[in-house]
């Protein structure tokens, strides 16, 4: 065994170590990332909410690779900042980090996208494993994903990739102006799955997951987010209801605290899956109480 592959399973050990303790006799205590409340207007757009963020409280996330189970990756994202906001109706979060490319458009298998994803317990009672969940405390799970991102601006395909591909026969949405007739070309669409929907109403997943392997898209999609890239540095605006009806959601009361994970997936470093930057602990977060 190489020294370099020695020196990687020892640090995978004392990770895994460091987790076991974290679990049984509690994660250190971390100062919570407070949540604003506020009367104003949060338009879902990042340049012209950045007024109203100014008014949040900034909290710098450091962020390690994710080196406890293959596929091992990360180490390009350092930190990311937080801010957030509640309305007593909504919560906003706003994310932001450094990222010298902008990795939006995969456009080969050999390609990969810019993301990033915040962890949520579903249930009040506990803390799950930081890293998915387990069978009895799932978790809830927002994804950002800048390739999301751009297809709501424009569908792409393998002409984006190929643009002077040539093939006998090729559907082409000019040939079938009904949207569910196009469908019958795309059994994934037909199916109702996010990942083959030809348009799209927002950049974000909403998901949940019960441990490694079963992260799963939820039915109903409560989450909106919209993020920009300028100047070497995206910033990301997560929107959803503090209430929902889904079960597998986590839940926001002003006064009370939540608890969340963070993930920030860097494409230029080949990162996707398992392969990303994260925080080991949860973060307190605790919304201000709504004034009457």
């Amino acid at each position: 065994m190489s020294a370099l592959r020695m020196l990687t399973a020892t640090i995978a050990v004392v990770l895994i170590l460091l987790l076991t303790v974290i679990l049984a006799i509690g994660q250190p205590a971390q100062p919570p990332i407070e949540v604003a409340f506020t009367t104003a207007r949060i338009p879902l757009d990042v340049i012209k909410a950045q007024s109203a963020f100014q008014k949040a409280a900034a909290r710098t996330i450091p962020l390690i690779p994710q080196t406890l189970i293959r596929p091992f990756g990360g180490g390009t994202v350092k930190e990311v900042r937080i801010r957030a906001l509640h309305d007593g109706a909504m919560i906003y979060i706003e994310l932001s980090w450094a990222d010298p490319t902008r990795n939006a458009t995969p456009r080969r298998q050999t390609e990969f996208t810019d993301a990033a994803a915040l962890q949520w317990p579903a249930q009040p009672e506990g803390l799950p494993n930081p890293f998915m969940g387990d069978p009895r405390q799932p978790v809830n799970i927002w994804q950002w994903k800048a390739s999301w991102q751009d297809e709501l601006a424009q569908v792409r395909d393998l002409r984006a990739a190929y643009p002077a591909m040539s093939v006998d026969y090729y559907y082409d949405t000019r040939f079938l102006q009904d949207e569910a007739a196009r469908r019958a070309f795309n059994a994934g669409a037909a199916a109702g799955n996010l990942l083959s929907l030809p348009t799209r109403a927002s950049a974000v997943e909403d998901l949940a997951a019960w441990g490694f392997g079963t992260l799963t898209t939820q039915p109903h999609q409560d989450v909106v987010g919209f993020g920009a890239w300028q100047s070497g540095r995206w910033t990301v605006l997560l929107a959803r209801p503090l209430r929902t009806q889904d079960p597998a959601d986590v839940q926001f009361r002003p006064g009370e605290t939540a608890f969340v994970n963070f993930a920030v997936w860097d494409g230029g470093n080949r990162d996707r899956n398992g392969q990303k930057n994260v925080t080991l602990t949860w973060w307190p977060l605790r919304l201000q109480p709504a004034a009457r």
